[in-house]
């Protein structure tokens, strides 16, 4: 590796609505591995009357030199070559937006508020919303409110954070509430039941293995690997035991030998629901991404994530 670069998105957790941008370099240095985070950009979402405090940007993916980002409420398209916005996609029940896989004949989106998994083409049409619990419960959120996309949506039954893509063609979708994945295909569970509430849930090879493994993160901590098969544990990592400070832990990259994952520090805000999971000492926590080494002779890296502010880490996407 000489080196390599990702994207970063996240907000703020300091009621600020705004947004941001950043680029994570993972360099070769002499025999070992550098890590340095470079800010790309801040903003407050377009729209003035959307923005809501505390989500800044979301889950985001790339396709065809796009970096398509969530919103609370609005999904964007950033060109990567000078990172301004080419194209915004709107829709009345957006709400609490948390991830957009954005494939070659249109956009998955992960409208958590409304508890959905939405199909949009690329002119920005809706050509399927799938719900994922009843008619009637929706249409009593929905119907009596003035503007759904701003609004508190919780409580959530799903609390669906992510899709992605199984080499064999299913699409997959993670539960934070059930602490599982589901095949979207026949709606049969794709994932064991995790131990803590998961994040991410997605196919990547596994080089010290040489297989295919279904990897997440969960709130509290841990990164794990298992057979997308079998759903058999391959591998496990506590990243407080990596000495990693704890964190609010969410975004994820496998590397050929060793992964990117992201933690958010533990405020107010989110310290009740991690406190459920997770029993550590949160005076050090803050924001940061973490190369952790398949090779357990090798030590971990990280930087801080503007650690000036209270960032939150969503998606760390590769940039090739």
């Amino acid at each position: 590796m000489k080196k390599k670069e990702f994207i970063v998105t996240g907000g703020f957790l300091d009621n600020s609505s705004e947004g941001y941008i950043g680029k994570i370099i993972l360099a070769q240095l002499g025999e070992g591995l550098s890590i340095n985070y470079e800010l790309i950009k801040i903003m407050e979402p377009p729209d003035e009357n959307l923005r809501i405090k505390n989500k800044g940007f979301s889950g985001a993916s790339i396709n065809k030199n796009k970096l398509w980002v969530c919103t609370a409420n609005q999904v964007l398209a950033f060109s990567l070559d000078d990172f301004e916005i080419e194209q915004t996609i709107n829709d009345p029940l957006f709400n609490d937006l948390h991830y957009v896989l954005a494939e070659d004949d249109g956009l998955h989106v992960v409208n958590t508020g409304l508890e959905s998994l939405d199909y949009f083409d690329y002119d920005g049409k809706l050509k399927l919303r799938t719900l994922l619990t009843s008619d009637k419960r929706t249409e009593f959120r929905t119907r009596s409110v003035p503007d759904f996309r701003i609004i508190d949506s919780n409580p959530h039954f799903m609390h669906a954070n992510y899709c992605s893509r199984h080499p064999d063609g299913q699409l997959l979708l993670t539960f934070l509430r059930q602490r599982r994945i589901v095949n979207t295909t026949d709606w049969s569970w794709g994932s064991p039941l995790y131990s803590a509430p998961p994040h991410e849930g997605f196919v990547e090879y596994f080089h010290p293995v040489k297989k295919d493994c279904l990897w997440i993160t969960t709130v509290p901590g841990e990164v794990i690997a298992c057979d997308p098969s079998t759903y058999k544990e391959v591998a496990r990592w506590s990243l407080i035991e990596k000495g990693i400070p704890p964190g609010w832990t969410r975004g994820l990259c496998i590397l050929e030998k060793g992964f990117l994952v992201g933690t958010t520090k533990i405020t107010t805000s989110n310290a009740d629901y991690y406190s459920d999971w997770g029993k550590a000492d949160l005076g050090t926590s803050h924001s940061c991404v973490s190369y952790i080494p398949f090779e357990s002779t090798q030590s971990k890296i990280s930087c801080k994530i503007l650690n000036q502010r209270i960032a939150k880490v969503f998606s760390i996407i590769p940039l090739h």
